[in-house]
């Protein structure tokens, strides 16, 4: 099953987004996670789930799934091939079914009840509420376990998904209250069965670390505290980008970073993107890049990878299994990084010349310099794409990124110089490749549209003409 025919909507701290992960997880299930934006719903979701307008919603060949045990009974039966999670037995499955909802309807309301108890009297009540809770769910543990390790016996299903779950928010509840839920003493099933729960391959890669977790209920509370002004959602993204495992440090409008972008897109990737303002270089930007401090800067796993290209080719070679970006042949890849190169050392200078150029005879033949360039990257695209859309072929590849990365300036560039660079009487190669370059899926929302380009290219301009001349 390809990646993009499964799409999940939902954001890394909520439990009910864990119990489909973890049910696409058993399944072996290629996924795409969409994070939605706290504070905010996309219009996707709005499409996908009109009566609830939450997550988390399953997204499978395009038809939505939405409630979080419904989506976990989905994905065992589209799923057949794999472990089963519902037990096979109709009585075990109306028994795991029974508890599921119990946890949702009356449990977890406890466990929230908690943190908004007023006074000790009143938390105390609201603890020993979740106490009486787990000693049921202890009893409930002995009878579907049958002595083995999950409420469904051998290994994880239904139940365990439908509690399990919620164990993060159990080590929050425990921390911030300064409180014990889970006493191994008086449940001896379930503190053994949250071991082995939150140790299993299908579990460790999305329950969320109880530190993190703790910093975002405190946001969360902070938030609703102050009735959303408009910068707890800016502090609220902050958090979340702080837990994503993948971080782009870059700016809007510029290529090099845009050509990070495109390949994360292509591959499918969820990251967050950090933008860097204008004029300041932020502390994790020159943590992250000490050498140029410049951006672009991919973190992934918590290792930073700098430079545009060579950020292309690794995300390329870390998400193997998605569109390949580089050519498959070693000369057809060395050929693509020649024209990059020649891309960025040659052509692009001189593109950034002509806005530099004093007079007319000066900016004609800067000019007359960016469409030689063009002519040359118009012989190389009929050879390279061997009479396809692209410079890759039938997709988008990796000169295709080189260059069409630029393609926004190019524009800004004509519009404020009152030139035509891109001819189609004498490029109608590289002009067709253009349109269709741009209205891929993996680029037009990442370029940035002319007219707001053209307005921060004269700011740009103004600051430096504005700067103090350099020290002697």
């Amino acid at each position: 099953m390809a990646k993009n025919d499964v799409k999940l909507l939902g954001a890394w701290p909520s439990p009910f987004v864990m119990r489909a992960r973890i049910a696409l997880n058993i399944k072996s299930v290629d996924y795409e996670l969409l994070e939605e934006k706290l504070g905010s719903k996309s219009q996707l979701l709005l499409q996908s789930n009109p009566v609830y307008k939450k997550v988390p919603v399953l997204i499978h060949e395009h038809k939505p799934i939405c409630e979080s045990l419904i989506i976990v009974q989905y994905i065992d039966e589209a799923w057949s091939s794999g472990p089963s999670i519902l037990p096979s037995d109709p009585y075990d499955r109306a028994i795991a079914r029974f508890w599921g909802v119990y946890i949702d309807d009356k449990w977890f309301p406890l466990l929230g009840g908690i943190g908004k108890a007023q006074g000790e009297e009143a938390k105390k009540a609201a603890v020993d509420q979740v106490h009486e809770g787990l000693m049921l769910l202890e009893e409930a543990f002995g009878k579907c376990s049958k002595g083995k390790d999950f409420f469904s016996g051998d290994r994880i299903g239904y139940l365990d998904i439908a509690l399990g779950c919620f164990l993060g928010w159990v080590r929050v509840s425990e921390k911030m209250n300064g409180v014990k839920l889970l006493d191994e003493a008086k449940m001896p099933g379930l503190a053994s069965w949250v071991e082995k729960f939150c140790a299993d391959s299908a579990v460790k890669d999305v329950m969320p670390d109880t530190d993190k977790l703790s910093e975002f209920a405190r946001m969360l509370i902070q938030f609703k505290a102050n009735a959303h002004p408009p910068n707890s959602v800016a502090l609220l993204e902050i958090v979340v980008m702080a837990e994503s495992e993948i971080k782009l440090l870059g700016a809007w409008p510029s290529p090099f970073v845009m050509r990070a972008r495109i390949a994360l897109n292509i591959k499918s990737v969820d990251y967050e993107f950090h933008q860097e303002k204008l004029g300041s270089k932020s502390q994790l930007l020159l943590e992250s890049n000490p050498v140029y401090k410049k951006i672009p800067v991919l973190i992934h796993d918590q290792k930073p990878i700098c430079e545009s290209l060579i950020i292309v080719q690794y995300v390329d070679e870390a998400w193997s299994s998605g569109p390949s970006i580089l050519p498959s042949d070693p000369y057809d890849r060395a050929i693509a990084r020649f024209w990059a190169a020649y891309i960025d050392d040659k052509w692009f200078p001189s593109l950034s010349g002509l806005a530099k150029a004093q007079g007319e005879e000066a900016k004609k033949a800067a000019m007359d310099q960016v469409l030689e360039g063009f002519l040359l990257l118009e012989e190389a695209f009929g050879k390279c794409s061997k009479g396809k859309d692209f410079f890759g072929g039938d997709r988008i590849g990796y000169l295709d990124i080189a260059l069409g990365c630029f393609l926004g300036w190019l524009r800004v560039s004509e519009k404020m110089n009152g030139v035509k660079l891109l001819d189609a009487a004498k490029t109608p190669g590289l002009v067709g490749w253009a349109d269709k370059f741009c209205g891929d899926d993996a680029v037009k929302d990442v370029m940035p549209e002319t007219d707001k380009l053209a307005e921060f290219a004269k700011i740009l301009f103004q600051a430096k003409a504005n700067a103090p001349p350099p020290a002697n």
